[in-house]
């Protein structure tokens, strides 16, 4: 039988970007995800769905837990992951990097392009790294607006807490993300709505209660947790102080 080849960086790499778009409970070798990412990198499914597994032992968000004997290599990555968040633009949409790692080819990280979630001019100017966040953000949420259920992926927003201009660090942070559906989406991005340390909605009073009514027509007023990454309360914190100045205006 042939000695299997030790996972190499990159490829542990490509398998915590799909670990963190993926839902706990889709992480099998059946998965057409999964199989994709096997057939780039020349492992089997099977094989891919062990080393996410491995990775979501790492995941201190969870609430189950993977794997307790994942390698020295899935450690170093996962921290160099939390250490920069941004890095996983990197593995999440360049295709051409799957290439340089089946066929043995080294690379530094600056070979796989933006290493930060950031932006670019192409036609009109793009912000690299959004689909990227979007995806992680949904996976969290079950695709599932954290307010009101809704589950229509085309009227869900994955909703930066800080904002995106506002801190270049974060912009690629799950914590930094909650699963809104548009109207609320809008208003938090405006400031209109925030939560407090308990996670429930706070609603500004200058605005119509007619519009008041509306936003707080919602299943819950507290946000529903997503399955990992919560969002994190020093962020929720600089969105409460700018939600604050708006009732002073």
């Amino acid at each position: 039988m042939a000695k299997q080849r030790n996972w190499v960086r990159e490829e542990v790499w490509a398998a915590l970007a799909l670990y963190l778009k993926t839902e706990f409970g889709r992480i099998h070798k059946g998965n057409p995800d999964i199989i994709a990412l096997s057939e780039r990198i020349n492992r089997t499914p099977s094989a891919v769905a062990l080393k996410m597994s491995n990775l979501a032992a790492l995941d201190q968000t969870l609430d189950r837990k993977g794997m307790r004997h994942g390698s020295k290599m899935d450690k170093t990555v996962w921290k160099e992951w939390t250490s920069d968040k941004n890095l996983i633009v990197n593995f999440s949409q360049d295709t051409l990097s799957f290439k340089k790692i089946t066929q043995g080819t080294k690379t530094r990280d600056d070979a796989y392009g933006f290493a930060e979630g950031q932006d670019r001019f192409v036609q009109s100017k793009q912000r690299v790294g959004q689909d990227v966040f979007r995806d992680m953000i949904l996976s969290s949420y079950r695709s599932k607006c954290a307010m009101t259920g809704i589950d229509e992926p085309r009227l869900l927003t994955a909703s930066h807490i800080v904002g995106w201009a506002e801190d270049k660090k974060s912009r690629l942070d799950p914590s930094n993300g909650i699963c809104l559906n548009a109207l609320h989406d809008r208003a938090f991005d405006r400031h209109l709505i925030s939560f407090d340390q308990n996670y429930r909605m706070l609603v500004s009073m200058n605005i119509p209660e007619r519009a008041r009514e509306k936003l707080e027509d919602v299943a819950t007023v507290e946000l529903r947790m997503p399955d990992k990454f919560l969002p994190n309360q020093d962020y929720l914190e600089r969105h409460r102080r700018k939600f604050f100045d708006t009732q002073l205006n």
